[in-house]
């Protein structure tokens, strides 16, 4: 099995993904946050992170476009 990004991220790291607007559209959005949680659900691997403001984000792995580590 091929070692995905979401597989390879660990609890408390800052991550920096591009995601589509809404989760659908063709209009991408950048989230930067804290992983919370990683997890594998029905739909596939996804991602919660907690942004700077506080908000808090899952982001499906199969639709995360240009996902990195930031240090």
């Amino acid at each position: 099995m091929k070692k995905t990004f979401w597989m390879s991220v660990s609890k408390g790291s800052t991550v920096s993904v591009k995601y589509p607007k809404h989760g659908t559209r063709n209009i991408l959005k950048r989230h930067q946050g804290v992983v919370e949680r990683v997890g594998l659900g029905p739909n596939g691997g996804y991602l919660t992170i907690r942004s700077a403001n506080g908000e808090c984000r899952s982001l499906r792995a199969d639709r995360m476009i240009d996902p990195s580590v930031v240090s």
